[in-house]
């Protein structure tokens, strides 16, 4: 008799678990789940005081190297942020977030991307001219931080820790074309 009530209760705790299981693995049955969407996100860490002769400044993504003034294009140019804050100390950002390049904001194209960096200019207004452009901050891989990192964003992948820190008084080399 007691091996009797203790295979029921196995049976029933067998059963309890089971159901407890399908119930929480089928959320969708075999409809497969949709793809994440492609896009970059990070975090730019500012160092230093910010000079004061800064009045905007931006996250801009390259297609490819900027080796050659003639590399400072606008069909080059894939991603310009929205304005950064002036004098923050950290900022966020997303590709899913507005931006005056895309305009809508949205998925961002899964690729490679040569030139990730944060620019600041001086000028009243927006200017996508190159000589109006200081580069504070490069994205790196790997630490190297002897060459600009590639940020490569495989297809449906959402990749994050794009992290670019900003050292005013010690700003990496600057691309060609500039002041």
């Amino acid at each position: 008799m007691l091996v009797n009530s203790y295979r029921k209760n196995i049976g029933y705790f067998l059963s309890i678990l089971l159901l407890i299981l399908l119930l929480n693995s089928c959320d969708h049955g075999i409809e497969p789940r949709p793809p994440e969407t492609s896009g970059f996100s990070g975090t730019i860490s500012f160092t230093s005081s910010w000079p004061d002769s800064v009045k905007r400044s931006f996250l801009v993504v390259f297609k490819n190297p900027l080796l050659e003034p003639t590399d400072f294009t606008i069909e080059n140019l894939k991603f310009l942020s929205r304005e950064i804050p002036l004098g923050v100390q950290s900022h966020e950002f997303s590709s899913l977030d507005s931006a005056y390049i895309p305009p809508n904001p949205g998925p961002f194209p899964s690729g490679s991307y040569a030139y990730v960096a944060v620019v600041q200019q001086s000028t009243e207004n927006l200017s996508l001219a190159r000589k109006d452009w200081f580069v504070s901050g490069v994205y790196y891989t790997n630490s190297d931080t002897t060459k600009p990192g590639t940020m490569v964003i495989p297809e449906s992948t959402f990749v994050r820790n794009i992290n670019i820190r900003v050292d005013f008084n010690n700003p990496p080399p600057q691309p060609p074309g500039g002041n």
